[in-house]
């Protein structure tokens, strides 16, 4: 249930804040005094997108607070609209995303205002309404797990058919590429040893002839680095004894023993440098080959494995290929059998069950004075299954004796609509959790109908808590919660806020309700009389 509700800087509403009961909670207030207003603050918790046109004048941002408790569950809802259009939300205090809290707001409440019986206008809804009343949806959700699951297999049916048809090309093109690659027998860090022995090869004798020279600058000649170093070896060592140049000493011998044996590893390395014409040619074609397979596979060794183990992956598929689409048609033609018999089986439960439904909200309508009105839930097969099965229904209705059935979202009146939606969430009773909030419920009805519309809200509330705002004293006389919303209008400003009645405040509203701007002792009369049978009639 909606528990706490608070309204900051919203429209004409400076900051208001107001707990409603479970049961039936009114609110009323002379018309223009922002009733719907509460409506429109709460609907942001079930929209995505608002306007930054909300926001009070002048205010930075705006913020709608909703306070739930379902259970022993609590949900703090809270939306924040920025002056820039941004908008933030909250769940108990925590970030989430708009979708998100429009998804958990929409499992607590369902708001109905002057144009939210879509529920009844649009076709596609009846289904789901007849199943919740017939308490077969989880065979409706399985029948739709089904369907998408069949349409995945068809649609990688299609493919795996289309990739049949040109498999013998494919395969042969995988086949000589792969053998090309595994001809090629390819190293991990090959390209790179090869680029490096190319430059060697191609430069030999160059670097043969430096080689030799830099080996005589370190050790051959007699100004050689390693003679030097020997000649300052031998100036020091009668000082050994002394901290300091015995410190250099060791740093020198360190540096001769280097120098040795910088010296003894390129003369091991110039053995392998030399001018080999056939290497040369040999190391050339090997890299253009290693070239020609990366412009093909990739633009390294590695791309090129990783592209020779797709391709072999690719063909084992294709080999598998017919084996694959006969199994996959056997589990279509299987999984086709268990959703025809899932179809038939729910079409079975929708017109045994609709018989009931009708009886039952025809009684409930005779109740909101439409007692002439007949209410025909209509099945026909459309020839397909969809996620719904395979039935197409639509709610048709008769208003008056002698007129032929037509569909109830093409002709019927606002009025009508507001109260056949009160039947069938009548005989929905509690299958659905929810607050229901209803504004404009009373359009288009007044009198004795407003009575029993007033009358079958105060029913639904035993297993709902329900919010209505209401012009007709008729409803809200049967409110176990009076709220009245009031503008006041300041030195530079209007503002809206909201007050729960007590019992000589609430006979004061039924009474304005009842007699307009002129509130006389009849009416008070009249309004302590109405409260009254409504007590009467509780008990």
């Amino acid at each position: 249930m909606l528990n706490f509700l608070k309204v900051k800087d919203f429209a004409i509403i400076d900051e208001m804040e107001v707990d409603f009961e479970d049961g039936f909670n009114v609110i009323t207030g002379e018309t223009g005094a922002g009733k719907s207003i509460i409506i429109n603050a709460l609907s942001t918790l079930l929209s995505q997108r608002v306007s930054p046109e909300v926001l009070k004048t002048s205010a930075k941002q705006a913020e709608i607070t909703a306070h739930f408790l379902e259970g022993e569950r609590e949900y703090i809802l809270k939306r924040v609209i920025l002056a820039s259009g941004r908008s933030r939300a909250y769940l108990n205090g925590e970030p989430i995303t708009l979708s998100k809290m429009e998804e958990i707001a929409s499992t607590l409440i369902h708001i109905y205002g002057q144009n939210e019986y879509r529920d009844l206008l649009e076709k596609e809804r009846y289904i789901k309404m007849v199943d919740n009343i017939l308490k077969i949806d989880v065979h409706r959700e399985a029948l739709r797990e089904k369907v998408m699951k069949l349409r995945e297999l068809d649609s990688n049916l299609k493919i795996m058919l289309k990739e049949a048809g040109t498999k013998d090309k494919e395969m042969a093109f995988l086949e000589f590429q792969i053998d090309e690659i595994e001809k090629a027998c390819l190293k991990g860090h090959e390209e790179e040893q090869l680029k490096e022995r190319l430059k060697l090869l191609k430069e030999g004798e160059r670097i043969k002839s430096i080689l030799k020279e830099v080996e005589e600058y370190l050790y051959e000649n007699d100004t050689s680095t390693y003679s030097s170093i020997s000649s300052c070896l031998s100036l020091l060592k009668p000082y050994r004894q002394i901290q300091v140049l015995n410190d250099i000493t060791e740093r020198l011998e360190s540096l001769s023993y280097e120098v040795d044996d910088i010296y003894r590893e390129i003369k091991e390395r110039s053995k392998t440098v030399y001018d080999d014409p056939d290497e040369l040619k040999k190391v050339e074609d090997r890299l253009s080959k290693i070239f020609s397979l990366k412009e093909k596979y990739g633009k390294t060794i590695e791309d090129i494995d990783r592209y020779y183990k797709n391709a072999k992956e690719r063909l084992r598929y294709l080999l598998e290929l017919s084996e694959n689409i006969k199994e996959k048609e056997k589990k279509i033609a299987e999984l086709n059998r268990d959703l025809n018999e899932l179809a038939e089986f729910l079409s079975n439960k929708r017109k045994e069950g609709v018989f009931e439904i009708e009886k039952m909200v025809m009684e409930e309508l005779k109740m909101l004075a439409m007692e002439n009105t007949v209410f025909h839930i209509e099945i026909k097969d459309k020839g397909f299954i969809d996620e719904d099965g395979k039935d197409d229904v639509e709610f048709l209705i008769s208003p008056n004796p002698g007129e032929a059935l037509k569909p109830l979202r093409k002709i019927a009146s606002g009025g009508e609509l507001s109260r056949i939606m009160l039947a069938i969430k009548r005989v929905m009773g509690d299958k659905e959790d929810k607050t229901l909030i209803f504004d404009e419920i009373d359009t288009g009805i007044g009198g004795m109908v407003a009575e029993m519309v007033g009358l079958r809200l105060k029913m639904l509330s035993k297993n709902h808590q329900v919010i209505c705002i209401t012009h007709l004293p008729q409803i809200a006389v049967y409110g176990d919660c009076h709220f009245l919303v009031e503008k006041q209008q300041m030195k530079d400003y209007t503002m809206t806020g909201i007050k729960r009645l007590e019992e000589n405040e609430r006979i004061k509203e039924i009474a304005r309700m009842l007699g307009g701007l002129e509130i006389t002792d009849k009416t008070i009369q009249k309004a302590e009389e109405m409260l009254l049978n409504v007590k009467k009639s509780n008990h």
